[in-house]
């Protein structure tokens, strides 16, 4: 019996700390250098050491990253034999597209290698590329050199559901692994450069080993995330995020807090701002209260609010790392909004509703009954004052006042009225 009430406590207490905090979407991210004064690009064929087929491929891949309006979101739908599940494609940022840079059309590049008498790929080194950028009008020459390997395991697997034997499995395991390099056609130096490796696995049992992709294939989807990884390094782009709002330890803001994270889950930010917002005015030196409203500001992509409230977070507890990271994270994005403002391409203002904030805390009561019930609400706190409307049961309305016995309590439109507490839950 002691048992059984240790694990009731357990559960009731996991309970609690399950309550859902954590919000998933993509935001607009600052690239991991900055080099906003690009706008004209020629990406040279990438060259694949172990596969010269794979060049016009991963080439063609790298120029589909820069040229994707909305680079880095993902529908949750989208699969490739069961290599990685792709997420939700929800963003709260509006008006931003990502193809930001002009690319020079392929025929252009391939017409100015031939007349100079350079080889397509791999065999041309800075200076060569930063004289075909210059004869092009280029700002950034972009260089890549990728190869990839693919390793089978045969052997038994007894956690693999898709074997009824467990036995006579084969697992694929692809990597790739590239480094790319921006040349700067003013002055034929590298600026700036990345390295990057991706692997995927698969692994099929007894007759359904035939279906495991042949490592071209799945190198092909690996070269996807591995010139991703390239664009990322100067380009800015949509980045997928899980936020874990801070829990409010305190008991007047639980309920609320609940229902406010409710509601950010759900996306619906309109209705879930002022109650943040009144939480972090309630109680303006928590700095958890300050890092939730930080989020909001980041999520629509006003970096410079989120900046203000996620700063405030740090400020007041410099320990918790996850503070540090928000505010350097939304010191890039002000920086960002900065270059789509120089370039018309702003973020959309998100205006959150106007809904007044020192109500969004309001204790709220709710009549007894159910719908077939009429509760009497009064113009005054007393019974014998005129009768303002008979309401079914089970509403809930926010508390405005106490009167002795009376709740006055905000009906539908502007009508305020007074409800005594014997029909109040």
């Amino acid at each position: 019996m002691k048992f059984k009430f240790i694990y009731l406590f357990i559960f009731l207490i996991s309970s609690e700390l399950a309550v859902s905090q954590n919000v998933k979407c993509f935001i607009l991210s600052a690239p991991e250098k900055s080099f906003y004064n690009i706008k004209k690009i020629g990406v040279l064929e990438v060259n694949c050491d172990n596969n010269h087929r794979m060049n016009k491929v991963v080439t063609d891949l790298l120029i589909a990253d820069l040229v994707n309006q909305q680079r880095g979101i993902y529908d949750e739908g989208s699969k490739y034999w069961g290599l990685k599940k792709g997420e939700e494609g929800q963003t709260f940022v509006k008006g931003v597209k990502t193809d930001f840079y002009q690319i020079i059309e392929r025929e252009q590049l391939e017409k100015i290698l031939r007349e100079q008498r350079l080889s397509l790929s791999g065999a041309i080194d800075e200076g060569s590329a930063a004289e075909v950028g210059r004869l092009l009008g280029l700002d950034v020459i972009i260089m890549s050199n990728v190869s990839y390997n693919s390793i089978d395991e045969r052997g038994s697997s007894l956690l693999n559901l898709a074997s009824s034997s467990g036995s006579n499995c084969l697992k694929r395991i692809v990597t790739v692994k590239g480094t790319m390099k921006m040349v700067s056609v003013e002055t034929a130096q590298i600026i700036g450069t990345k390295s990057a490796d991706y692997t995927a696995s698969i692994q099929k049992c007894d007759d359904q080993r035939s279906g495991i992709p042949r490592p071209e294939a799945m190198a092909e989807i690996c070269f996807k995330n591995l010139v991703h990884q390239f664009v990322d390094y100067f380009a800015p782009g949509y980045k997928y995020i899980e936020y874990e709002l801070e829990k409010i330890q305190l008991k007047q803001f639980r309920k609320q807090g609940k229902e406010a994270f409710s509601l950010i889950e759900n996306g619906d930010l309109d209705r879930a701002f002022p109650i943040i917002y009144a939480m972090f005015e309630a109680d303006s030196y928590n700095p958890k209260a300050a890092y939730n409203l930080g989020v909001l500001y980041e999520m629509v992509g006003s970096y410079e609010d989120a900046f203000e409230y996620y700063s405030i977070a740090y400020d007041l507890d410099y320990s918790e790392g996850k503070y540090a990271e928000a505010a350097k994270r939304s010191k890039a994005g002000i920086d960002l909004n900065n270059y789509l403002d120089e370039i018309g391409r702003p973020v959309e203002t998100y205006s959150f509703t106007s809904m007044d904030p020192s109500t969004a805390l309001a204790e709220k009561v709710q009549l007894k009954g159910n719908g077939g019930d009429r509760v009497v609400a009064y113009e005054f706190p007393d019974k014998s004052s005129n009768i303002v409307a008979k309401i079914p049961g089970g509403l809930e309305f926010k508390v405005i006042g106490k009167s002795g016995a009376f709740y006055k309590v905000q009906l539908r439109g502007t009508k305020t009225a007074y409800i005594h507490k014997s029909n109040i839950k």
